[in-house]
């Protein structure tokens, strides 16, 4: 019942290999384990990495994230299981003194917090957030300031659903409380939820996550007839539909969630693109954007609040930057350093190319000749050669594409010396997203999405003048030929929203987008809703987004 009920044994890394300082750090706590038990516990966590690290979207940033597991052995195995709230009656001795039962729901699993806080703060004094695995068949788990979760059937899948509420404050999306009979549940009270995936806004212009709602989407998208039951109806819009759709935050209605399932709706649906989004915005601990100052003689990085920006390096050429990390140039040389993560700490790795393009594991470069390619080996100013001539280079998160120079044709690297795959003609530019790459004609005419095989790529919009991805929503925006108008594609076919006025470039971060105004006097960030802009920074030569 006490920590004198146990003892802590030690603490391990079991996945990632980000800076301390830099990464997103869980740490898996067990509770109601025994001395002998402590291999069960372990193999929990592992279950729990195996889980996280092929559920979207972690599975596309598992670079930023690292895991630990801090062995804590209790007398007893289990956990409090009180009769009154329908459980067995058991008690049993832990450190953490977990129980189910709270607020009278037995599957509401709970420990002592201050405990587990100060356990994690102990072993691994980075941690983002804590969890604590609690060693019972009962189904049951829960969120708030360290989440728990119990090893019944599909303990993982309630491991991720408990970690949305503790990392990263995600309301639960079903429409009742403790079971869907409870009675004061039929309409939400005044007051718009803090939590940024149910809201009580069907305002096209002002919802949170407008930003990802098509036009030609109605709000709401999806009312409930019987507010003094829950709409167990099936949808009435395609799946993967951004909207309003009403019941959530544990009330019938008047509160809407932003799809009509999610994972924090039923544990065995994926996150809905508004959950993905809040969660690969605030799994990045890195800052997002750096800029160059009109006259190149420094480079700056926002710090994510206000129009604050801190001074990191001196003059510049160019600024690359990608999940791997942000690259300059030396305007006088041409070579290639690479910020280290503090002011005017930089790492020369290698000398001058015609381009550069930034993935998730490394650098690529294009020789000033442009007779080769070359990827960086990670390690002091060492490259290696990775394919002939080429006559342009875009990476991302999906990867590696060039284009060759004589016929313009693109190329997917396939992660050795010379091996290439012809994915597609030419075409005017190229952008490299998160699972795929996207293509605008070379007479700007339509814009292409690759689908991942072969030759065959699928048209998702008519003219654009440039192509912009990154993180954030579908990983792609466009600007208009003409107006210069910014639109966001919403993952379908001629399915884009109206984001913002023309700027003289943009750039996609995790969180948003941001963009230099026509006259490079000024960085705007784009609030999320209609064509709201916020002024974050003065005058600049470019913007790069990445995890710097």
């Amino acid at each position: 019942m006490t920590t004198s009920d146990g003892s802590v044994q030690g603490h391990t890394q079991i996945y990632g290999t980000a800076p301390r300082n830099r990464a997103f750090t869980i740490v898996l706590l067990g509770d109601g384990f025994t001395a002998a038990q402590q291999t069960a516990f372990d193999t929990a966590c592992t279950d729990f990495v195996t889980a996280l690290t092929t559920t979207a979207p972690y599975d596309r940033i598992g670079r930023g994230i690292n895991t630990w597991r801090i062995n804590v052995t209790s007398t007893d195995s289990g956990a409090d299981d009180p009769a009154a709230s329908g459980g067995t009656g058991a008690t049993a001795r832990t450190y953490f003194d977990s129980r189910f039962g709270a607020n009278g729901i037995r599957r509401l699993l709970v420990c002592n917090n201050s405990t587990v806080l100060q356990t994690a703060t102990a072993r691994v004094p980075e941690f983002s957030v804590a969890i604590v695995v609690v060693n019972s068949p009962v189904y049951g788990g829960s969120g708030g300031s360290v989440g728990t979760y119990s090893l019944a059937g599909g303990a993982t899948e309630i491991a991720i659903h408990e970690l949305g509420h503790t990392a990263y404050g995600l309301a639960d999306e079903y429409a009742y409380y403790a079971g869907g009979g409870e009675t004061g549940h039929d309409h939400h009270p005044a007051g718009e939820p803090a939590e940024p995936n149910v809201t009580l806004n069907t305002d096209r212009a002002t919802l949170e996550w407008g930003w990802a709602v098509a036009p030609t989407t109605a709000l709401p998208t999806m009312s409930n007839p019987d507010c003094a039951s829950v709409d167990l109806r099936p949808s009435v819009a395609p799946a993967g539909t951004v909207g309003c759709f009403e019941g959530a935050h544990y009330y019938h209605c008047r509160s809407f969630r932003p799809e009509h399932n999610c994972k924090m709706r039923e544990l065995s649906n994926p996150f809905c693109q508004i959950c993905r989004q809040v969660i690969r915005a605030r799994t990045k601990v890195a800052k997002n954007i750096c800029a160059l100052t009109p006259t190149r003689d420094a480079v700056y990085r926002y710090d994510g609040s206000g129009t604050s920006w801190t001074r990191i390096g001196g003059p510049a050429g160019h600024l690359y930057a990608g999940t791997w990390g942000l690259v300059a140039t030396n305007p006088d040389t041409g070579d290639l350093y690479r910020y280290l993560g503090t002011p005017d700490n930089w790492q020369h790795i290698g000398s001058a190319g015609a381009s550069f393009a930034v993935a998730t594991d490394t650098v690529y470069g294009l020789t000033p000749t442009r007779d080769a390619v070359y990827r960086y080996d990670n390690s002091g100013t060492s490259w290696t050669r990775i394919g002939g001539p080429a006559g342009h280079l875009y990476a991302g998160t999906w990867g590696l594409v060039a284009t060759n120079p004589d016929t313009g044709d693109l190329y997917r690297y396939l992660g050795t010396p010379d091996n290439w795959q012809h994915i597609g003609s030419a075409g005017a530019s190229f952008a490299v997203a998160t699972d795929t790459v996207y293509g605008l004609t070379p007479t700007r005419d339509a814009v292409y999405r690759y689908d991942n095989s072969g030759t065959s790529w699928t048209k998702v919009h008519g003219p654009a003048d440039r192509l912009y991805t990154g993180d954030w929503g579908r990983g792609l925006v466009a600007t208009k030929p003409g107006s210069g108008d910014l639109y966001t594609y919403l993952g379908s076919p001629d399915s884009w929203r109206h984001t913002g006025s023309a700027g003289a470039s943009f750039a996609v971060a995790t969180d948003t987008v941001y963009g230099l105004t026509p006259s490079r006097n000024a960085v705007y960030r784009y609030n999320g809703s209609g064509l709201s802009w916020t002024k974050v920074g003065d005058a600049a030569d470019s913007i790069v987004a990445g995890d710097i």
